[in-house]
């Protein structure tokens, strides 16, 4: 009987031993998801943070534009209603060193004022490169927000 009790008390002991291993492999296990599911946590935020940024440079660039365009189209119908008249300088060689204006003038600039339709063209050409350009600033601070450690 002794002998029954000693191998029954062996084969508790190997089912224990065998128990604990497991729950041993089960808590490493454990500990290696928490540590997968911290950083994809911190990625996650990580990333809700970047979009955040990133909505409020959209929310940024956009009010910005709108306000370009609306003082675009003011000077554009400023222009073409004549309220607003565009010039260039001219050289010093179009007017005669004679002539009166050259004398009423003195040391000032001489300007010739553009025609209206010319000068439609010329605002939209540079609210043209307006818009190309806060459009390139818009996107180099996307890609600043967007991928901090690509760009410096």
């Amino acid at each position: 009987m002794t002998n029954y009790l000693i191998a029954g008390l062996l084969a508790c002991g190997v089912v224990i031993y065998a128990g604990w291993q497991k729950i041993e492999a089960q808590a490493v296990a454990l500990d290696q998801a928490t540590k997968q599911v911290q950083t994809l946590e911190a990625a996650a935020e990580s990333r809700r943070n970047t979009i955040k940024l990133l909505a409020d440079l959209d929310t940024q660039h956009t009010q910005e534009r709108e306000s370009a365009n609306q003082t675009n189209a003011s000077l554009r119908a400023d222009v073409a209603a004549s309220k607003r008249r565009l010039s260039v300088l001219t050289a010093n060689s179009c007017s005669p060193a004679g002539s009166a204006s050259a004398a009423v003038l003195g040391h000032a600039e001489a300007r010739a004022e553009l025609d209206p339709a010319a000068a439609e063209r010329i605002v939209a050409i540079a609210n043209d490169g307006d818009d190309a350009i806060r459009q390139l600033n818009a996107l180099q601070d996307y890609v600043r927000t967007a991928c901090p450690g690509v760009v410096q």
